[in-house]
């Protein structure tokens, strides 16, 4: 979130260019100037003065904050904050080390690595050399002054009021007209503004909306137009021969071959010559000419054989004095194989009986048209029952010679030489070269040929070269996807989550999932609860044990010498590395920080070790550690933590640092739940599922915001008054909790958005979770209800599911980098202390899980169980399953996909780390990840460059429109990839939950249109991620690719296979390869059935999908594309009195952002201890 109140001068006088030095892996600093190292990146791609830079809001923040946060370099040398160098020369105070590198040092970036691992911020500086000190520590007792200048004092009772913003001019200055919205324009010309007026369309947002809209339907068009033509019309188009093509010897007796050419002379009639009736067909009696070669009744005669072939003294044959003969062989039929032996007798008639010498005759013959030409495959020329050679792709005869009246003519000697040569099957083409050969050649070609060699053109054969090749990669495609798949169900899946099982195990686990999932309302196998741990028993002294942290109030806290010597009875647990067996969390860090802490203070006689100044676990000030308690009004930078006299006094106790009841260290995680109208059964539904996961209730918080004061429909309360039915032992009571401002993700006026806050425990219905299943779970809720000046309204406070979201986010990483916070942002800040006794940033992951969905018992334990064995995991989901499977056929036709889609799509993309989506409605983030043994963390959830990019309240564009109003879910996936490409996003099938799926047409279509809108517009901010693992045609890039382009023909491709099938029932002969490519498609999906699923009932469900892919891949997706100019969440929420049109991205008044009080926690907690002092 921005800071208002703030100048951005440092933006200004940051010298972008000069990021950073590169530092060995090692961490060690190099003096004098640096080379850049080999890349192929270009290095302005990289640069962090480029707002397109996945890390810039990151390298913003740690400049910033640079006086008081610890940054290490990346893997690769990269170090985001040039200010924090320290050469070799350096004392260690900080005068020398927040300077700017001298110019010879300065540098552009070529390569950036993503991950820059950050200390947790310090209070003080002091260090000794056992602390356990960071490559960049910074050892200056003179950091104690952490805020600003503004600072509460003595003589300063009230806080500076914030700077006012820069004015925000971007809708006072009309910015140029991109590319794209200049093609929009174009394509809408004949749509001006008035007539767009008249059909409901005013403002001018909503016009370019729709010529937005208009232009991406163009764009799919020409997507479409393009597939279509390379499917059906590239073909037709490089090899556009129409003619007939028949094999020798297979000729239809409909046809008479000449000269290499077939002539359908079914319907033909013979005019009336000797022995011939006027009418006659000449392929029946008495010619029987019916499929035989009648090459020798029209003769090529006195062309290219022109004196070669010349008539002897004595020649019968009609000829003249150049030289020109009637013919050259007998006018005689022959068979098509080339059975036919030479016959010399004497025509019946006359002598040229049959030859068609005449003119009349010739005539008749030139103008015949072939119907088909005659071809020979190479096994066909090799047969050794001819003599058949190839010269120029055609195919000659050489016994044909055979038939040359050799008493009557005379002919070039080359002719018996070949004749008696083994030259059969030969291609002759190369071998007659000179002009002498060539023209004997030419001369045969007119006079033997029988037909062509079976070759294609080069237009053909590049038609053929793009089918099989597109053949060849759809398949791989497929099958490749099904075998990631069936290794991922086989081997990955099995070893995923809190501990490893065979694969029978793994079914039956699967098993008790799907018996689970048959009813929304049904238990799953829920622990029992020792009675001291049930919420009545809440102050049995039983249950607290050494290690709480904090106790009653008025009671003892422990020293530092009795938990360090627990501690230190338990070896086995902690190492000098601050992980357990490679695994880090913040509870492993801190633990041997206070080891190493105490055994410097023991050999010194004083403690000098300093730890993390915002845990309240392991903080020098905690009640824990019986520290001082802070001064009734200290200045800011002396608070460590908040006043733990205003802790609960039945706050869940912490367990014994070696409490591993998974066989993993715990970590604190948030339950984070985002409601808007939904009744009270679906709200206890998902609260019961998440308060009784097995999951111990000392590290999990429940967070549940309750998008404004929204009645659903049919419900007698608001949500918020629901929700707080659901809690007790209140922190404050209800009554008397006040609103506090914070800076909401809208536009205008509703920027300014208020919400109240409130803490205590989850109340259980014993009716739905037995009393010996109860465990005590902190709760808090956000209840966002709105400015004063809203409450007439239909829905106060509503500002949408990303704006709860960023609530969370916000506050997060502004904890994570110390930074200025609003009022409700520290509330929640200190509700969180005062419930769990913990300071927010001891968390390390949310889960995220909308309010309609229920979780299985032990997903929670499974999902952060991968978070805590690979650090690199930033995010993941489980499985989600349908409820409500049959209701309708509505639901049918999705459980199917709900199964595909995990099983086979996520299945894939996990095994490579890149989960394009995790679903809101149930996935963990990793709010930060550890980075080394040395107490490095690197902020994921809580990283700049996430928040800051995903609260963007400026949806200018269509596109942004789609990404943040629509898949906002979607988009935080694709923003964590975006900035940290190489980390993953993983599925783990073991965890799972169930949910209620739209049981109406209309609400799936509402449903599915933004789904679908916002797939479209997140895999093309995927495509454009280089870095995602493989290269070129084998990386994910090119997979999210394909998906893209397969997403925006869906339409189109449906309406293909329809017509493929249609096609290949009544066409001769039959697409066998396309039918083959169909049934692979189709049918791999069932096979995915079989190998991973745990029913046989799925093989039904997949019938059922496959009856409805008309549905699935023309009407949801064509209804959503035309729909790309609609916002709104149609009917897939609904509230008392109707939804309306209105939507989040309406811009409306002008937002005051005096009416914002930004200040540092310790501000705020020095303003309130001063509230306290003086009552």
């Amino acid at each position: 979130m921005n800071n208002y109140g703030a100048e951005d001068e440092y933006y200004v006088n940051f010298n972008q260019d000069q990021e950073s030095l590169l530092r060995s892996r090692l961490g060690s600093h190099r003096s004098g100037s640096t080379k850049r190292a080999g890349s192929l990146v270009r290095p302005e791609r990289n640069r962090f003065n480029n707002p397109d830079n996945p890390h810039y809001y990151y390298v913003q923040k740690a400049q910033e904050q640079k006086d008081h946060l610890d940054i290490q370099p990346s893997t690769t040398g990269v170090l985001p904050t040039p200010g924090l160098r320290r050469t070799a020369e350096s004392s260690g105070s900080l005068n020398s080390s927040v300077n700017l590198p001298s110019s010879r040092s300065r540098r552009n970036l070529s390569e950036v690595q993503e991950d820059f691992p950050m200390r947790d911020m310090s209070g003080k500086g002091t260090r000794d050399g056992n602390s356990n000190s960071g490559p960049n520590d910074l050892h200056n007792e003179d950091l104690m002054e952490l805020e600003h200048e503004d600072y509460l004092s003595e003589e300063n009772p009230v806080l500076k009021a914030p700077k006012p913003a820069a004015p925000d001019l971007r809708n006072k200055k009309s910015k140029p007209l991109s590319p794209w919205m200049i093609y929009c324009y174009v394509v809408t010309f004949w749509a001006p503004a008035p007539l767009l007026s008249l059909f409901g369309m005013p403002k001018k947002e909503r016009q370019m909306a729709w010529r937005e809209k208009m232009g991406l339907l163009s764009v799919i068009c020409y997507v479409g137009v393009f597939v279509a033509y390379l499917t059906f019309g590239f073909t037709k188009t490089v090899c556009s021969s129409s003619k007939l093509r028949l094999r020798n010897n297979y000729v239809d007796p409909g046809y008479m071959i000449m000269n290499g050419k077939a002539f359908s002379l079914d319907s033909s009639s013979h005019p009336a010559a000797a022995g011939i009736d006027a009418g006659a067909n000449v392929l029946y009696p008495p010619i029987n000419g019916s499929g035989k070669d009648a090459s020798f009744l029209f003769q090529n005669v006195n062309g290219n054989c022109h004196d070669l072939i010349k008539p002897r003294e004595n020649c019968t044959i009609p000829h003249d004095d150049d030289n020109n003969l009637a013919w050259y062989f007998p006018c005689a039929l022959f068979s098509q194989d080339g059975s036919t032996k030479p016959n010399f007798t004497k025509p019946r008639y006359y002598d040229g009986w049959a030859c068609h010498t005449s003119k009349a005759a010739r005539d008749a013959y030139y103008s015949l048209e072939s119907s088909a030409d005659v071809y020979f495959t190479w096994d066909d020329i090799r047969n050794s029952s001819r003599n058949l050679v190839v010269y120029n792709g055609h195919v000659l005869d050489l016994n044909l010679l055979d038939w040359l009246e050799r008493d009557q003519v005379t002919y070039p000697p080359m002719f018996d030489d070949m004749r008696h040569s083994n030259l059969q099957g030969y291609d002759l083409s190369i071998i007659l070269a000179t002009s002498h050969e060539k023209k004997v050649a030419r001369c045969l070609t007119e006079i033997i040929k029988v037909g062509e060699v079976d070759s294609k053109t080069v237009g053909c054969l590049a038609s053929d070269v793009v089918l099989y090749s597109s053949l060849v990669f759809i398949l791989s495609v497929v099958i490749l996807k099904f075998l990631v798949s069936c290794y991922f169900s086989w081997v990955v899946a099995r070893k995923q989550g809190a501990y490893a099982v065979d694969n029978k195990t793994m079914n039956r686990q699967l098993n008790n999932i799907e018996d689970w999932s048959e009813n929304l309302y049904s238990q799953g196998p829920m622990k029992k609860v020792a009675p001291e741990l049930r919420p009545g028993h809440r102050n049995n002294p039983s249950r607290q044990s050494k290690f709480d942290i904090f106790k009653k109030r008025g009671t003892r806290s422990f020293g530092v010498n009795e938990i360090t010597n627990e501690m230190d009875n338990d070896d086995d647990y902690l190492f000098a590395d601050g992980s357990y067996k490679g695994m880090t969390t913040m509870t492993t860090q801190n633990a041997n920080k206070l080891q190493n802490g105490n055994q410097s203070s023991s050999g010194s006689g004083a403690s000098k070790f300093h730890v993390r100044n915002q845990s309240a676990m392991f903080s020098s000030n905690s009640m824990m550690l019986g520290g001082p308690s802070a001064a009734p009004v200290p200045v800011p930078s002396s608070i460590e933590s908040l006043d733990t006299s205003i802790i609960h006094p039945d706050c869940v106790q912490q367990p014994p640092l070696n409490h591993m009841p998974f066989g993993y260290p715990l970590i604190h995680t948030m339950c984070f739940v985002t409601c808007y109208s939904e009744d009270e059964q679906g709200l206890r539904t998902t609260l019961d599922s998440l308060s009784t996961t097995d999951y111990p209730n000392s590290h999990k918080l429940i967070m549940v915001v309750c998008d404004g004061l929204i009645k659903g429909s049919g419900n007698d309360q608001t949500t918020p008054e629901i929700v707080l039915g659901m809690m007790d032992n209140f922190v404050v009571p209800p009554e008397d909790v006040q609103p506090h401002s914070y800076v909401a993700v809208a536009s205008g006026s509703k920027r300014h958005n208020m919400a109240k806050i409130y803490a205590g425990f989850y109340k259980y219905n014993d009716e739905t979770v037995p009393p010996e299943n109860q465990q005590q779970v902190p709760m808090i809720t956000v209840v966002k209800c709105g400015t004063p000046d809203e409450q007439g309204s239909a829905k106060p406070g509503n500002r949408g599911k990303r704006d709860s979201q960023i609530i969370l986010m916000s506050f997060l990483q502004k904890m994570t980098f110390d930074d200025r916070m609003t009022e409700l942002e520290f509330q929640l800040l200190k509700n969180i202390w005062q419930i769990t006794g913990l300071m927010a940033d001891y968390y390390e992951t949310v889960i995220m899980v909308d309010a309609d969905t229920k979780v299985f018992p032990d997903c929670l334990t499974h999902m952060i169980a991968e978070m805590v064995k690979d650090p690199l995991v930033m995010g993941l989901c489980g499985e989600t399953k349908i409820a409500n499977k049959a209701q309708s056929w509505v639901t049918m036709i999705q459980v199917f996909e709900y199964y595909i889609s995990h099983h086979q799509a996520k299945a894939f993309e996990s095994v490579f780390g890149s989960v394009t989506c995790l679903p809101g409605c149930f996935s963990i983030y990793r709010i930060k990840s550890p980075k080394g043994p040395d107490g490095y963390w690197v902020p994921i959830l809580a990283n700049p460059d996430i928040v800051e990019r995903y609260c963007d309240n400026v949806t200018d564009t269509l596109h942004k429109k789609n990404l943040l109003l629509l898949g906002e879910d979607r988009f935080l996936s694709s923003l964590m990839l975006r900035t940290f490409p190489k980390r993953k996003q993983i599925f783990v099938p073991k965890a799972a939950c169930k949910t209620v799926a739209p049981d109406e047409f209309k609400v799936l279509l509402s449903q599915r249109r933004r789904w679908i809108n916002s797939t479209v517009h997140n895999l093309f901010e995927l495509v454009l991620i280089r870095d995602l693992c493989g290269t070129f045609c084998f990386s994910m890039q090119f997979v999210i690719f394909i998906e893209l382009i397969g997403t925006l023909v869906l339409p189109l491709a449906i309406c293909f296979t329809i017509y493929v099938v249609i096609f290949a029932c009544v066409s001769k002969p039959t697409p066998i390869i396309t039918l083959v490519l169909l049934a692979i498609i189709l049918g791999l999906p069932a096979l995915i059935v079989v190998v991973t699923a745990t029913r046989w009932s799925y093989l039904g469900w997949m019938f059922i999908y496959l009856l409805a892919l008309p549905i699935w891949n023309f009407v949801l997706p064509s209804y959503a594309y035309w729909k790309f100019d609609d916002f709104s969440w149609g009917d897939t929420r609904t509230i008392a009195g109707g939804n309306g049109k209105g939507g989040h991205d309406e811009n409306e008044g002008e937002f005051d952002h005096s009416k914002i009080k930004m200040r540092t926690w310790r501000e705020f907690e020095r303003e309130e201890r001063i509230a306290r002092a003086e009552k």
